[in-house]
């Protein structure tokens, strides 16, 4: 879904839920009995969830769709008569879930092929690792992928005709240098997906950004949009979600 569609969406829900808890208060309607002594501030975190779930599902992020279902689940616990399974059964259960959903689906949801490319035949697959690794990349193909869950990794791109870069960090911390590639006419795509993890990517200062990243629960420091570029200079659009997690956004 378009960024700024995503962002209405979730603007609205939030709106709608301000709207919601003052016309409670105010004894306007009354809660339905399922909501039964949830005070206010576990609705709020509900529907923050619910936002989360359906980020999650948009991007097919499975921690983001697990942890917040557990979270609820723990808010709702008397109401769903799960309180002898909250709240550290609900948390590891979802956490398994979504490790198994993860090496289940490595690639789903999060690496869309561009021109034609099989998604098997030009990117590398995710690493699950407790380890540092240390990868350079030419990406002969003009097409990169890289994922790290449950460690930490630095990428080194040496692509000299770049089109797209498909990352992606769970549960992990990955940094990916850009400062070795050239984009292919003077364009590329960056798509970065951040769940439960930290991403930083180091961009050319004589790239363009264009930062369409859309953040749920996370934080996304940009640090290089804003600069001096002249008119030919390559054109760098970077998309992709974050939830739960950071992404840094560098120039180098």
């Amino acid at each position: 879904m378009n960024r700024n569609y995503r962002s209405i969406i979730f603007a609205l829900l939030l709106i709608l839920l301000a709207v919601s808890l003052i016309l409670w208060k105010l004894n306007v309607f009354n809660l339905p009995v399922a909501f039964a002594g949830v005070g206010p501030w576990g609705l709020i975190v509900s529907v923050i969830m619910i936002i989360a779930i359906i980020n999650g599902i948009m991007d097919l992020n499975f921690g983001s769709i697990f942890v917040p279902l557990a979270v609820i689940a723990i808010i709702f616990d008397d109401a769903l008569g799960i309180t002898a399974l909250t709240p550290w059964t609900v948390m590891i259960v979802a956490f398994l879930l979504t490790v198994a959903f993860g090496m289940l689906f490595p690639n789903h949801g999060h690496y869309h092929g561009y021109r034609g490319y099989r998604r098997e035949r030009h990117g590398r697959r995710g690493e699950f690792s407790n380890r540092f690794t240390e990868t350079y990349d030419e990406g002969e193909n003009g097409y990169v992928m890289h994922s790290m869950r449950f460690g930490s990794a630095t990428k080194y791109i040496r692509s000299k005709n770049l089109m797209r870069a498909d990352l992606s960090s769970s549960f992990g911390e990955m940094s990916v240098f850009f400062d070795g590639a050239v984009p292919q006419e003077k364009k590329v795509t960056i798509d970065c997906h951040v769940a439960f993890g930290q991403m930083n990517i180091f961009i050319p200062k004589e790239w363009k950004i264009i930062n369409k990243v859309a953040v749920t629960l996370g934080d996304c420091q940009d640090r290089a949009s804003v600069g001096d570029f002249t008119d030919d200079a390559p054109e760098c659009v970077i998309t992709g979600s974050v939830s739960f997690g950071e992404l840094q956004i560098n120039r180098v």
